[in-house]
């Protein structure tokens, strides 16, 4: 891709807050603890919401933060739980968010009050969907597309080479990973197209990985049998 370094400046991360999302969001910055400092990340569709569509509806605000420090007390002391309203703050924790590992780097943050507020870009937030990929997931996507022409199927392919531990098994005890299948669906539900993950997405990643270590890429396959 010729224009790989520079292909994701489409987003700007002018941050909509009269959107449900930002109401919701102010309404919980104002509600924390003045006296000390917060720093909370935003996931899931809110800021695709807030950076890309109003009109990207989601019935609960995704955060965490980046403290690891649990979030739920104050959520619920500001009554902006789900048993609150029909629109809720859902606090996670850093695991909770799977996507790009570099996706601080392209990340908008902004100070609000005493919260420094992180929102992920709009190709790290639609990684982060195949690990669920419902309905509303694939209008997020198809939405973005629309409305910004980003990505292709070529940029997003490089966007999970970056990000290619999100295929490997899940551990025991663990939910199966869908991120194979439902990266499948995505290409053809989203792209029009058939994906070869082995091809497309994990020799690539892998070759450039060796690369990086000094070696010479040897043959994948035998490696990549849970694709």
């Amino acid at each position: 891709m010729n224009s790989i370094k520079n292909y994701s400046n489409w987003w700007t991360g002018e941050i909509d807050w009269t959107a449900p999302a930002g109401q919701l969001l102010d309404k919980f910055v104002k509600s924390l603890p003045a006296d000390r400092s917060f720093r909370v990340t935003v996931y899931g569709s809110a800021p695709l919401q807030l950076t890309v569509d109003r009109q990207l509806l989601s019935a609960d605000v995704d955060i965490f933060s980046d403290d690891d420090e649990d979030l739920s007390a104050f959520v619920v002391a500001a009554k902006l739980d789900k048993i609150h309203g029909d629109l809720y703050i859902e606090p996670g924790y850093k695991l909770s968010y799977r996507t790009n590992p570099d996706w601080r780097q392209r990340a908008r943050t902004v100070q609000r009050g005493n919260v420094t507020l992180t929102f992920p870009h709009p190709l790290d937030i639609l990684i982060g969907k195949l690990n669920r990929l419902d309905a509303k997931d694939l209008k997020a996507f198809e939405r973005v597309i629309e409305v910004t022409g980003h990505p292709t199927a070529e940029e997003f392919k490089y966007e999970l080479q970056n990000a290619v531990d999100m295929f490997r098994p899940a551990f025991d005890k663990e939910l199966p990973n869908r991120c194979p299948e439902n990266t499948r669906r995505l290409w053809r539900e989203s792209f029009h197209a058939e994906i070869d993950l082995r091809r497309d997405i994990i020799e690539p990643a892998i070759a450039r990985r060796r690369v990086g270590y000094g070696e010479t890429p040897p043959g994948y396959k035998g490696a990549l049998r849970f694709i």
